[in-house]
């Protein structure tokens, strides 16, 4: 089997949950084709074939996008048609994540925190790596999944060569994002993250959270979807979910709640 065709039976695979009766209950901000407006449902037309179009409107066509997706019409269309069929998958996709567990959550220590104005070092700087054992040895870090950020990117060690105890200009109070956005250099100095901004720098930008429990433990789970900025490389939407089990625990992945994602190509959609 082709591996466009395999990567598209996974991704209805993914979408497991389907709304009752009109729009799922937890529906999330979206951000409008062509406009960047924020809204809760868009319309968008894509080809089908060469001559052939189809309107859908997102997300109550989502079902009907992933059928037209796994009869392959995603190949159809110019580059930027092929990119917004990536996007209308990704926001489905990202719909179906937040919804697949209809339960409610019993008990809730994350919508309370600002996200936007978050401290890294709440954060798991890579996904799945304790702060300090990333810190002290990155390579004994298991690789960041695909489709999250990881912050180790941006990290620079006390031993790189070049990199001197004192670093100029660095504070532990930089070390946060700042209305939705970090961008800069982080440091490990004295057993402690100092960071210095830099607006020229790569950094990620928070566009969104959303709550919901995403692995169905009982527990309400932060989702925050995420981009990569001040590279040259194309824009990703990158999500991180995020739980904790008391008011000032640390952040941590929800376990077995790996969101399901495709790296897409200009081709398709590969696993």
């Amino acid at each position: 089997m082709r591996p466009f065709l395999l990567a598209m039976l996974m991704a209805s695979l993914a979408w497991t949950v389907e709304a009752a009766a009109g729009e799922p209950e937890n529906t999330p901000w979206f951000t409008a084709p062509y406009t960047g407006e924020k809204v809760k449902s868009y319309e968008i037309t894509l080809p089908l074939s060469r001559y052939e179009e189809e309107t859908f409107v997102i997300p109550r066509d989502c079902k009907k996008l992933n059928s037209r997706l796994l009869e392959g019409a995603g190949h159809w269309g110019n580059r930027v048609q092929r990119r917004l069929w990536i996007k209308a998958d990704d926001d489905c996709r990202y719909l179906n994540y937040l919804n697949k567990n209809p339960r409610k959550a019993e008990k809730d220590f994350v919508s309370d925190y600002d996200f936007f104005n978050a401290r890294l070092a709440d954060l798991p700087l890579r996904p799945g790596c304790d702060l300090y054992l990333l810190l002290r040895d990155p390579t004994a870090c298991p690789d960041p999944l695909p489709g999250m950020p990881d912050f180790s990117m941006l990290m620079m060690h006390q031993e790189h060569p070049g990199i001197p105890t004192e670093i100029p200009g660095a504070d532990p109070q930089q070390c946060r994002f700042r209305n939705g956005v970090f961008r800069g250099h982080i440091f490990f100095v004295d057993d402690s993250l100092q960071c210095e901004e830099d607006h020229r720098a790569p950094g990620y930008r928070i566009l969104s959270v959303d709550y919901a429990d995403v692995n169905g433990d009982g527990y309400l789970d932060a989702v925050l979807r995420m981009s990569l900025i001040g590279t040259h490389g194309r824009p990703e939407l990158l999500v991180l979910p995020l739980t904790r089990f008391a008011p000032e625990g640390k952040f941590s992945l929800p376990q077995g709640a790996d969101y399901p994602r495709f790296g897409p190509t200009d081709e398709g959609w590969l696993p």
